[in-house]
Protein backbone atom coordinates (compact mmCIF):
# COMPACT_ATOMS: atom_id res chain seq x y z
CA UNK A 1 0.00 0.00 0.00
CA UNK A 2 1.17 3.55 -0.73
CA UNK A 3 2.35 6.11 1.81
CA UNK A 4 0.25 8.99 3.17
CA UNK A 5 1.21 12.53 4.26
CA UNK A 6 0.00 11.87 7.80
CA UNK A 7 2.82 9.35 8.21
CA UNK A 8 5.23 12.26 8.70
CA UNK A 9 3.16 13.25 11.73
CA UNK A 10 3.30 9.69 12.99
CA UNK A 11 7.09 9.63 12.70
CA UNK A 12 7.29 12.95 14.54
CA UNK A 13 5.17 11.45 17.32
CA UNK A 14 7.37 8.33 17.43
CA UNK A 15 10.57 10.34 17.85
CA UNK A 16 9.24 12.98 20.25
CA UNK A 17 10.03 12.94 23.95
CA UNK A 18 7.06 13.51 26.22
CA UNK A 19 4.64 12.00 23.72
CA UNK A 20 1.28 10.68 24.90
CA UNK A 21 -0.74 7.67 23.71
CA UNK A 22 -1.98 8.55 20.22
CA UNK A 23 -5.56 8.10 18.98
CA UNK A 24 -6.16 8.01 15.21
CA UNK A 25 -9.68 9.17 14.42
CA UNK A 26 -11.32 8.72 11.04
CA UNK A 27 -14.15 7.07 9.16
CA UNK A 28 -14.15 3.45 8.08
CA UNK A 29 -12.05 2.61 5.00
CA UNK A 30 -9.83 5.70 5.24
CA UNK A 31 -6.74 3.60 6.00
CA UNK A 32 -6.19 3.92 9.76
CA UNK A 33 -5.09 0.34 10.34
CA UNK A 34 -2.82 0.32 7.29
CA UNK A 35 -0.84 3.41 8.25
CA UNK A 36 -0.41 2.18 11.82
CA UNK A 37 0.91 -1.15 10.59
CA UNK A 38 3.30 0.72 8.31
CA UNK A 39 4.50 2.69 11.32
CA UNK A 40 5.04 -0.65 13.06
CA UNK A 41 7.80 -1.31 10.54
CA UNK A 42 9.83 1.38 12.31
CA UNK A 43 9.90 -0.71 15.51
CA UNK A 44 11.48 -4.00 16.51
CA UNK A 45 7.99 -5.44 16.79
CA UNK A 46 4.34 -4.48 16.41
CA UNK A 47 1.88 -5.94 18.93
CA UNK A 48 -1.65 -5.54 17.61
CA UNK A 49 -4.87 -6.19 19.55
CA UNK A 50 -8.38 -5.97 18.14
CA UNK A 51 -10.86 -5.04 20.85
CA UNK A 52 -13.79 -6.41 18.87
CA UNK A 53 -12.61 -9.82 20.12
CA UNK A 54 -14.11 -10.92 23.42
CA UNK A 55 -10.88 -12.39 24.83
CA UNK A 56 -8.98 -9.17 24.24
CA UNK A 57 -11.76 -7.01 25.64
CA UNK A 58 -12.01 -9.15 28.79
CA UNK A 59 -8.31 -8.68 29.39
CA UNK A 60 -8.82 -4.95 29.88
CA UNK A 61 -12.01 -5.43 31.86
CA UNK A 62 -10.46 -7.83 34.36
CA UNK A 63 -6.97 -6.38 34.90
CA UNK A 64 -6.40 -2.95 36.47
CA UNK A 65 -2.64 -2.66 37.08
CA UNK A 66 -0.73 -1.52 33.99
CA UNK A 67 2.20 -3.88 34.52
CA UNK A 68 -0.23 -6.77 34.82
CA UNK A 69 -2.06 -5.62 31.69
CA UNK A 70 1.22 -5.65 29.77
CA UNK A 71 2.09 -9.11 31.09
CA UNK A 72 -1.35 -10.38 30.07
CA UNK A 73 -0.95 -8.92 26.56
CA UNK A 74 2.45 -10.61 26.27
CA UNK A 75 0.91 -13.92 27.29
CA UNK A 76 -2.03 -13.55 24.92
CA UNK A 77 0.10 -12.59 21.91
CA UNK A 78 3.29 -14.50 22.78
CA UNK A 79 5.28 -11.32 22.12
CA UNK A 80 7.44 -9.25 24.46
CA UNK A 81 6.55 -5.59 24.95
CA UNK A 82 9.71 -3.54 25.38
CA UNK A 83 9.31 0.25 25.80
CA UNK A 84 11.21 2.07 23.07
CA UNK A 85 11.24 -1.01 20.82
CA UNK A 86 7.59 -2.09 20.65
CA UNK A 87 4.57 -0.37 19.12
CA UNK A 88 1.40 -1.44 20.94
CA UNK A 89 -1.64 -0.99 18.70
CA UNK A 90 -5.17 -1.17 20.16
CA UNK A 91 -7.60 -1.37 17.24
CA UNK A 92 -11.36 -0.72 17.53
CA UNK A 93 -10.75 0.72 20.99
CA UNK A 94 -14.29 2.13 21.20
CA UNK A 95 -15.38 -1.40 22.17
CA UNK A 96 -13.69 -1.16 25.57
CA UNK A 97 -14.29 1.78 27.89
CA UNK A 98 -11.92 0.05 30.32
CA UNK A 99 -9.07 0.20 27.78
CA UNK A 100 -9.79 3.87 27.14
CA UNK A 101 -9.67 4.67 30.86
CA UNK A 102 -6.38 2.79 31.19
CA UNK A 103 -4.69 5.01 28.59
CA UNK A 104 -3.92 7.65 31.22
CA UNK A 105 -2.07 5.07 33.31
CA UNK A 106 -0.07 3.89 30.32
CA UNK A 107 1.00 7.53 29.92
CA UNK A 108 1.80 8.01 33.61
CA UNK A 109 3.41 4.65 34.42
CA UNK A 110 4.98 3.61 31.10
CA UNK A 111 5.77 6.90 29.31
CA UNK A 112 8.42 5.29 27.08
CA UNK A 113 5.97 2.78 25.59
CA UNK A 114 4.67 3.74 22.14
CA UNK A 115 0.91 3.15 22.30
CA UNK A 116 -1.44 3.96 19.47
CA UNK A 117 -5.17 3.31 19.18
CA UNK A 118 -7.83 3.63 16.49
CA UNK A 119 -11.52 3.07 15.96
CA UNK A 120 -14.16 4.01 13.41
CA UNK A 121 -17.01 4.56 15.86
CA UNK A 122 -15.25 6.49 18.62
CA UNK A 123 -17.41 9.61 18.47
CA UNK A 124 -20.61 7.58 18.08
CA UNK A 125 -19.91 5.50 21.19
CA UNK A 126 -18.76 8.54 23.17
CA UNK A 127 -22.01 10.37 22.45
CA UNK A 128 -24.19 7.35 23.08
CA UNK A 129 -22.55 6.15 26.31
CA UNK A 130 -21.33 9.45 27.76
CA UNK A 131 -17.63 8.71 28.24
CA UNK A 132 -14.58 10.65 27.06
CA UNK A 133 -10.83 10.27 26.69
CA UNK A 134 -8.63 11.17 29.68
CA UNK A 135 -7.96 14.90 29.32
CA UNK A 136 -4.29 15.79 28.82
CA UNK A 137 -3.23 12.13 28.78
CA UNK A 138 -3.74 11.34 25.09
CA UNK A 139 -3.29 13.13 21.77
CA UNK A 140 -5.12 12.83 18.46
CA UNK A 141 -4.59 12.76 14.71
CA UNK A 142 -7.42 12.84 12.16
CA UNK A 143 -7.30 10.80 8.97
CA UNK A 144 -9.36 11.74 5.91
CA UNK A 145 -9.61 10.22 2.43
CA UNK A 146 -6.62 10.43 0.09
CA UNK A 147 -6.22 14.01 -1.18
CA UNK A 148 -5.59 14.99 -4.78
CA UNK A 149 -1.97 15.70 -3.87
CA UNK A 150 -1.58 12.15 -2.55
CA UNK A 151 -3.48 10.79 -5.57
CA UNK A 152 -0.93 12.34 -7.95
CA UNK A 153 1.88 10.82 -5.91
CA UNK A 154 0.30 7.35 -6.03
CA UNK A 155 0.01 7.64 -9.83
CA UNK A 156 3.70 8.47 -10.05
CA UNK A 157 3.19 12.08 -11.16
CA UNK A 158 5.99 13.36 -8.93
CA UNK A 159 7.37 15.90 -11.41
CA UNK A 160 3.94 17.39 -12.03
CA UNK A 161 3.32 17.41 -8.29
CA UNK A 162 6.55 19.33 -7.72
CA UNK A 163 5.40 21.93 -10.25
CA UNK A 164 2.28 22.47 -8.14
CA UNK A 165 4.25 22.66 -4.91
CA UNK A 166 6.63 25.22 -6.43
CA UNK A 167 3.93 27.44 -7.94
CA UNK A 168 3.60 30.96 -6.53
CA UNK A 169 0.71 33.37 -7.23
CA UNK A 170 1.26 35.74 -10.11
CA UNK A 171 3.31 33.37 -12.22
CA UNK A 172 1.92 32.09 -15.50
CA UNK A 173 0.93 28.45 -15.74
CA UNK A 174 1.50 26.44 -18.97
CA UNK A 175 -1.72 25.51 -20.76
CA UNK A 176 -0.62 21.92 -21.55
CA UNK A 177 0.00 21.28 -17.85
CA UNK A 178 -3.36 22.80 -16.95
CA UNK A 179 -5.10 20.52 -19.46
CA UNK A 180 -3.33 17.42 -18.16
CA UNK A 181 -4.18 18.33 -14.57
CA UNK A 182 -7.82 19.00 -15.50
CA UNK A 183 -8.00 15.46 -16.89
CA UNK A 184 -6.47 14.11 -13.69
CA UNK A 185 -9.04 16.11 -11.68
CA UNK A 186 -11.80 14.34 -13.60
CA UNK A 187 -10.12 10.99 -12.91
CA UNK A 188 -9.91 11.72 -9.20
CA UNK A 189 -13.55 12.77 -9.02
CA UNK A 190 -14.52 9.28 -10.19
CA UNK A 191 -11.90 7.31 -8.24
CA UNK A 192 -12.11 9.41 -5.08
CA UNK A 193 -9.86 9.16 -2.06
CA UNK A 194 -10.72 5.88 -0.35
CA UNK A 195 -7.35 4.09 -0.25
CA UNK A 196 -8.54 0.78 -1.70
CA UNK A 197 -10.13 2.55 -4.68
CA UNK A 198 -6.95 4.57 -5.27
CA UNK A 199 -4.76 1.46 -5.02
CA UNK A 200 -7.05 -0.41 -7.43
CA UNK A 201 -7.00 2.41 -9.96
CA UNK A 202 -3.24 2.91 -9.75
CA UNK A 203 -2.79 -0.77 -10.57
CA UNK A 204 -5.50 -1.35 -13.19
CA UNK A 205 -6.45 2.15 -14.45
CA UNK A 206 -10.02 0.85 -14.66
CA UNK A 207 -12.99 3.02 -13.67
CA UNK A 208 -15.22 -0.06 -13.99
CA UNK A 209 -13.22 -1.88 -11.32
CA UNK A 210 -13.36 1.14 -9.03
CA UNK A 211 -17.11 1.35 -9.61
CA UNK A 212 -17.57 -2.24 -8.40
CA UNK A 213 -15.63 -1.39 -5.24
CA UNK A 214 -17.78 1.70 -4.63
CA UNK A 215 -20.95 -0.35 -5.16
CA UNK A 216 -19.94 -2.93 -2.58
CA UNK A 217 -18.67 -0.33 -0.11
CA UNK A 218 -21.75 1.89 -0.30
CA UNK A 219 -23.92 -1.08 0.62
CA UNK A 220 -21.57 -2.33 3.34
CA UNK A 221 -21.70 1.04 5.09
CA UNK A 222 -25.48 0.75 5.32
CA UNK A 223 -25.22 -2.81 6.63
CA UNK A 224 -22.95 -1.49 9.40
CA UNK A 225 -25.47 1.09 10.63
CA UNK A 226 -26.84 -1.47 13.09
CA UNK A 227 -23.56 -0.94 14.99
CA UNK A 228 -24.28 2.78 15.21
CA UNK A 229 -27.81 2.59 16.53
CA UNK A 230 -30.88 0.38 16.88
CA UNK A 231 -34.46 0.08 15.71
CA UNK A 232 -36.11 2.79 13.61
CA UNK A 233 -33.04 5.03 13.91
CA UNK A 234 -31.13 2.66 11.61
CA UNK A 235 -33.64 3.35 8.84
CA UNK A 236 -33.13 7.09 9.36
CA UNK A 237 -29.38 6.61 9.03
CA UNK A 238 -29.88 4.78 5.74
CA UNK A 239 -32.20 7.51 4.48
CA UNK A 240 -29.70 10.29 5.24
CA UNK A 241 -26.80 8.24 3.81
CA UNK A 242 -28.72 7.68 0.56
CA UNK A 243 -29.81 11.30 0.26
CA UNK A 244 -26.77 13.43 1.13
CA UNK A 245 -24.96 13.03 -2.24
CA UNK A 246 -27.98 14.60 -3.93
CA UNK A 247 -28.00 17.52 -1.49
CA UNK A 248 -24.37 18.68 -1.93
CA UNK A 249 -24.41 22.46 -2.31
CA UNK A 250 -27.92 22.79 -0.85
CA UNK A 251 -29.11 23.79 2.60
CA UNK A 252 -30.19 20.65 4.43
CA UNK A 253 -33.90 20.56 5.20
CA UNK A 254 -34.48 17.68 7.60
CA UNK A 255 -38.21 17.71 6.96
CA UNK A 256 -37.60 17.22 3.22
CA UNK A 257 -35.44 14.16 3.86
CA UNK A 258 -37.88 12.85 6.48
CA UNK A 259 -40.89 12.81 4.18
CA UNK A 260 -44.38 12.27 5.52
CA UNK A 261 -43.70 9.20 7.69
CA UNK A 262 -40.68 10.27 9.74
CA UNK A 263 -40.18 13.13 12.19
CA UNK A 264 -37.60 15.69 11.09
CA UNK A 265 -35.89 15.55 14.50
CA UNK A 266 -35.23 11.83 13.92
CA UNK A 267 -33.46 12.73 10.67
CA UNK A 268 -31.52 15.43 12.51
CA UNK A 269 -30.34 12.83 15.07
CA UNK A 270 -29.32 10.49 12.26
CA UNK A 271 -27.35 13.32 10.67
CA UNK A 272 -25.62 13.86 14.05
CA UNK A 273 -24.59 10.20 14.22
CA UNK A 274 -23.21 10.11 10.68
CA UNK A 275 -21.34 13.35 11.38
CA UNK A 276 -19.78 11.85 14.50
CA UNK A 277 -18.78 8.77 12.49
CA UNK A 278 -17.10 11.17 10.01
CA UNK A 279 -19.21 9.75 7.17
CA UNK A 280 -20.99 13.06 6.63
CA UNK A 281 -19.59 16.50 7.41
CA UNK A 282 -21.59 19.59 8.30
CA UNK A 283 -20.77 22.97 6.81
CA UNK A 284 -22.02 25.52 9.31
CA UNK A 285 -23.76 28.77 8.36
CA UNK A 286 -22.45 32.02 9.80
CA UNK A 287 -23.26 35.69 9.39
CA UNK A 288 -19.94 36.78 10.87
CA UNK A 289 -17.60 38.99 8.88
CA UNK A 290 -14.81 39.04 11.45
CA UNK A 291 -13.26 36.44 13.71
CA UNK A 292 -14.26 34.48 15.68
CA UNK A 293 -16.75 32.62 13.53
CA UNK A 294 -20.03 31.83 15.25
CA UNK A 295 -22.72 29.49 13.93
CA UNK A 296 -25.98 31.19 13.02
CA UNK A 297 -28.58 29.71 15.41
CA UNK A 298 -31.28 27.47 13.92
CA UNK A 299 -30.02 28.07 10.37
CA UNK A 300 -29.90 25.09 8.02
CA UNK A 301 -26.40 23.71 7.38
CA UNK A 302 -24.93 22.26 4.22
CA UNK A 303 -23.34 18.83 4.03
CA UNK A 304 -20.39 16.98 2.55
CA UNK A 305 -20.29 13.26 1.83
CA UNK A 306 -17.46 11.00 3.01
CA UNK A 307 -15.69 10.90 -0.35
CA UNK A 308 -16.06 12.53 -3.74
CA UNK A 309 -15.54 9.28 -5.64
CA UNK A 310 -18.27 7.55 -3.64
CA UNK A 311 -20.45 10.62 -4.16
CA UNK A 312 -19.94 10.48 -7.95
CA UNK A 313 -20.83 6.79 -7.87
CA UNK A 314 -24.13 7.46 -6.07
CA UNK A 315 -24.94 10.20 -8.59
CA UNK A 316 -24.23 7.74 -11.44
CA UNK A 317 -21.67 10.08 -12.99
CA UNK A 318 -19.22 8.86 -15.59
CA UNK A 319 -15.78 10.28 -16.10
CA UNK A 320 -16.93 11.97 -19.34
CA UNK A 321 -19.86 13.60 -17.55
CA UNK A 322 -17.55 14.94 -14.86
CA UNK A 323 -15.25 16.36 -17.53
CA UNK A 324 -18.26 18.05 -19.17
CA UNK A 325 -19.16 19.67 -15.85
CA UNK A 326 -15.59 20.92 -15.50
CA UNK A 327 -15.84 22.60 -18.90
CA UNK A 328 -19.43 23.85 -18.60
CA UNK A 329 -19.43 27.54 -17.61
CA UNK A 330 -23.13 27.33 -16.70
CA UNK A 331 -22.83 24.45 -14.22
CA UNK A 332 -23.32 25.80 -10.72
CA UNK A 333 -20.48 23.82 -9.23
CA UNK A 334 -22.22 21.96 -6.37
CA UNK A 335 -20.19 18.80 -6.96
CA UNK A 336 -17.02 20.86 -6.81
CA UNK A 337 -18.00 22.15 -3.37
CA UNK A 338 -17.58 18.52 -2.29
CA UNK A 339 -14.06 18.56 -3.77
CA UNK A 340 -13.04 21.79 -2.05
CA UNK A 341 -14.59 20.83 1.28
CA UNK A 342 -12.85 17.47 1.25
CA UNK A 343 -9.50 19.12 0.53
CA UNK A 344 -10.03 21.76 3.25
CA UNK A 345 -10.83 19.15 5.89
CA UNK A 346 -7.60 17.31 5.13
CA UNK A 347 -5.44 20.42 5.63
CA UNK A 348 -5.17 19.77 9.38
CA UNK A 349 -4.35 16.35 10.84
CA UNK A 350 -4.41 17.57 14.45
CA UNK A 351 -7.93 19.00 14.64
CA UNK A 352 -11.32 18.34 13.16
CA UNK A 353 -11.87 21.95 12.23
CA UNK A 354 -15.43 22.91 11.31
CA UNK A 355 -16.18 24.32 7.87
CA UNK A 356 -18.29 27.45 7.45
CA UNK A 357 -20.24 29.16 4.70
CA UNK A 358 -21.38 32.78 4.91
CA UNK A 359 -25.03 33.77 4.63
CA UNK A 360 -26.71 37.13 4.23
CA UNK A 361 -30.42 36.89 4.82
CA UNK A 362 -32.25 40.19 4.66
CA UNK A 363 -35.76 41.08 3.70
CA UNK A 364 -36.04 40.75 -0.07
CA UNK A 365 -32.42 39.61 -0.57
CA UNK A 366 -30.10 36.76 0.34
CA UNK A 367 -26.58 35.60 -0.45
CA UNK A 368 -24.53 32.48 0.24
CA UNK A 369 -20.77 32.37 -0.02
CA UNK A 370 -19.47 28.82 -0.39
CA UNK A 371 -16.73 28.91 2.25
CA UNK A 372 -15.14 31.19 4.82
CA UNK A 373 -11.62 30.11 5.67
CA UNK A 374 -9.47 31.32 8.54
CA UNK A 375 -5.86 31.89 7.53
CA UNK A 376 -3.73 33.06 10.46
CA UNK A 377 -5.73 35.94 11.98
CA UNK A 378 -7.92 36.86 9.02
CA UNK A 379 -10.96 35.56 7.16
CA UNK A 380 -10.68 34.64 3.49
CA UNK A 381 -13.86 34.33 1.39
CA UNK A 382 -13.91 31.43 -1.09
CA UNK A 383 -16.31 31.04 -4.02
CA UNK A 384 -16.45 27.73 -5.93
CA UNK A 385 -17.40 27.62 -9.61
CA UNK A 386 -17.10 25.00 -12.34
CA UNK A 387 -15.75 27.45 -14.94
CA UNK A 388 -14.48 31.00 -14.81
CA UNK A 389 -17.76 32.46 -16.05
CA UNK A 390 -20.64 33.54 -13.89
CA UNK A 391 -21.05 36.32 -11.40
CA UNK A 392 -19.38 36.56 -8.01
CA UNK A 393 -22.30 38.30 -6.33
CA UNK A 394 -22.02 36.53 -2.98
CA UNK A 395 -18.27 37.11 -2.87
CA UNK A 396 -18.85 40.79 -3.65
CA UNK A 397 -21.48 41.06 -0.94
CA UNK A 398 -19.05 39.70 1.62
CA UNK A 399 -16.21 41.95 0.45
CA UNK A 400 -18.46 45.02 0.61
CA UNK A 401 -19.82 44.27 4.08
CA UNK A 402 -16.52 43.17 5.59
CA UNK A 403 -14.22 45.67 3.91
CA UNK A 404 -11.96 42.76 2.94
CA UNK A 405 -9.80 43.43 -0.11
CA UNK A 406 -8.98 39.84 -1.04
CA UNK A 407 -11.05 36.92 -2.28
CA UNK A 408 -10.57 33.49 -3.82
CA UNK A 409 -12.38 31.87 -6.72
CA UNK A 410 -11.79 28.14 -7.19
CA UNK A 411 -12.66 26.93 -10.67
CA UNK A 412 -11.36 25.03 -13.68
CA UNK A 413 -8.96 27.55 -15.14
CA UNK A 414 -5.23 28.24 -14.73
CA UNK A 415 -4.18 30.16 -11.61
CA UNK A 416 -4.30 33.93 -11.92
CA UNK A 417 -4.22 37.08 -9.80
CA UNK A 418 -6.42 40.00 -10.89
CA UNK A 419 -7.05 43.49 -9.58
CA UNK A 420 -10.73 44.42 -9.49
CA UNK A 421 -12.71 47.55 -8.73
CA UNK A 422 -16.03 46.82 -7.04
CA UNK A 423 -18.86 49.36 -7.20
CA UNK A 424 -20.64 49.00 -3.87
CA UNK A 425 -24.35 49.65 -3.21
CA UNK A 426 -23.54 52.79 -1.19
CA UNK A 427 -21.82 54.37 -4.18
CA UNK A 428 -18.25 53.83 -3.02
CA UNK A 429 -15.62 51.72 -4.73
CA UNK A 430 -13.59 48.90 -3.29
CA UNK A 431 -10.36 47.74 -4.84
CA UNK A 432 -9.65 44.09 -4.22
CA UNK A 433 -7.48 41.26 -5.47
CA UNK A 434 -9.09 38.10 -6.82
CA UNK A 435 -6.96 34.97 -6.70
CA UNK A 436 -8.22 32.29 -9.08
CA UNK A 437 -7.13 28.82 -8.01
CA UNK A 438 -7.77 25.70 -10.09
CA UNK A 439 -9.13 22.64 -8.29
CA UNK A 440 -5.77 20.93 -8.51
CA UNK A 441 -4.18 23.61 -6.29
CA UNK A 442 -6.82 23.49 -3.54
CA UNK A 443 -4.44 21.50 -1.32
CA UNK A 444 -2.28 24.64 -1.09
CA UNK A 445 -5.09 27.07 -0.22
CA UNK A 446 -3.66 28.60 3.01
CA UNK A 447 -0.14 29.14 1.70
CA UNK A 448 -1.39 30.78 -1.51
CA UNK A 449 -3.16 33.52 0.49
CA UNK A 450 -0.13 35.82 0.41
CA UNK A 451 -1.97 39.07 -0.35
Amino acid sequence: MFSRKIEQNLLEWKNRTGRRPLIIRGARQTGKTTIIRRLGGQFTRLVELNLEKDAVRRLFDEVREIREVVQSIEGLTNQRIVPGETLLFLDEIQNSVSAIKLLRYFYEEMPDLHLIAAGSLLEVRMRKEGWSFPVGRVEFLYLYPVTFEEFLSVLGEEILLQVLRDYSPGRSFPTPLHEKLSNLVADYMIVGGLPQAVADYSLNRSFASVGKYHEALFSSFKEDFAKYSRGPEVECLKRVWDRIPFEIGNRIQYSKIAGSHTASNAISRAFDILHEAMLVERIFPTTQRVLPLVIKPKAAPKALFLDIGLCSYVLHLTRDQVKEKLLDPHYGGALFEEWVGQEMLALDFHNRNPLYFWVREEKGASSELDFLMQVANRLVPVEVKSGSHGSLKSLHQFLHRSGTAFGIRICNRPPQVEDHLLNTPDGSRLRYKLLTIPFYLAFRLPELCVF
